[in-house]
């Protein structure tokens, strides 16, 4: 009865949502991606570690020199996630949770989504009092919080009210929680899970890959095992070209230590600004973060697509 209610109470918070593409479909006489970021200031999250694994502290801008196709830009902000111990100083995180509840989460034989569960609240406990949460589920279709929160019982709540059910729309599910996303202020993250193939998803794979690519987030991704070759091409590619990781664990026990590292990693990051001395003509910009101390390496995003930023008039239009 408890279990029932809980999860009644949960549903409240959630809404149900198909993803939709965010553009419609490339032809052959225009250009192959339409959406991006509108460019004035690039904004790039940085980790930097040892060879032995070990996030790194303390560096400045003068320890690195930032690269956009081989040019080097001048650096206008550069601050250490954790670096101040004022709340105030603090960079705010937005990350959304992306949680796969498919059928196949649940079985008897095979229970995942329990040990989900409690590795994800693991993670929430961990945030700080200026980040904020989005709790994404998805099966055949995709429920949400209404909106990011740093409500720690309310983000309890919700994942503790997850169920396993139906198909597998991951695809859906990434393209619409980095429309979520998006525009947020500060650092912007996604942690993806899924433990199957895609099986009800109406985006392709490109148009996935594409808008992670213009979105200024850093994406890790957990393909557990079991995970079908395409969603695991498809979750690789995509941690790797946001900066991010790719995860593969083999028994749910080890959930905990991946979302621990995640954590890790998304307080200990590098944030980076700089105005891209060539203006915006829609084209794919590559990033470079190179550290100049030795034996040191960095984790960034690959790139961007330079959008031209719409004037105010423009997108306050009155619709016709």
């Amino acid at each position: 009865m408890r279990g029932a209610l809980r999860f009644a109470l949960s549903a409240l918070l959630l809404f149900a949502g198909r993803a939709v593409p965010a553009q419609p479909p490339a032809t052959a006489d225009r250009q192959p991606l339409t959406f991006g970021v509108d460019v004035d200031v690039v904004s790039v999250t940085a980790v930097v570690f040892d060879k032995g694994g070990h996030l790194v502290h303390g560096l400045g801008p003068q320890d690195v020199t930032l690269l956009e196709d081989g040019v080097a830009q001048e650096v206008s902000f550069f601050r250490e996630a954790s670096g101040s111990n004022d709340p105030a100083a603090r960079i705010p995180l937005s990350v959304a949770l992306v949680l796969d509840t498919s059928g196949s989460m649940g079985g008897p034989r095979k229970p995942t989504l329990p040990f989900l569960q409690e590795a994800v609240l693991s993670f929430v406990y961990k945030l700080e009092d200026v980040d904020q949460a989005l709790v994404v589920s998805f099966s055949d279709t995709i429920k949400a919080s209404a909106d990011f929160t740093g409500d720690t019982e309310r983000l309890e709540l919700l994942v503790s009210g997850l169920q396993a059910w139906g198909g597998t729309s991951l695809r859906d599910a990434v393209h619409y929680s980095l429309e979520r996303i998006e525009s947020r202020p500060g650092r912007k993250a996604l942690v993806v899970f899924s433990d199957g193939a895609d099986t009800a998803s109406t985006l392709d794979e490109k148009t996935v890959v594409d808008f992670a690519r213009a979105v200024e987030a850093t994406v890790y991704c957990i393909g557990f095992t079991g995970t079908g070759g395409r969603s695991s091409g498809l979750l690789r590619r995509i941690s790797s070209e946001t900066g991010g990781r790719y995860f593969t664990p083999d028994k749910v026990g080890e959930l905990g230590k991946v979302f621990g590292e995640i954590s890790a990693e998304l307080r200990n990051h590098y944030l980076l600004s700089y105005t891209p001395k060539r203006p915006p003509d829609r084209s794919w910009r590559r990033i470079e973060l190179r550290v100049l101390r030795p034996g040191l390496e960095v984790r960034v995003r690959k790139g961007y697509f330079a959008v031209p930023r719409r004037r105010a008039a423009d997108r306050e239009a009155p619709r016709g």
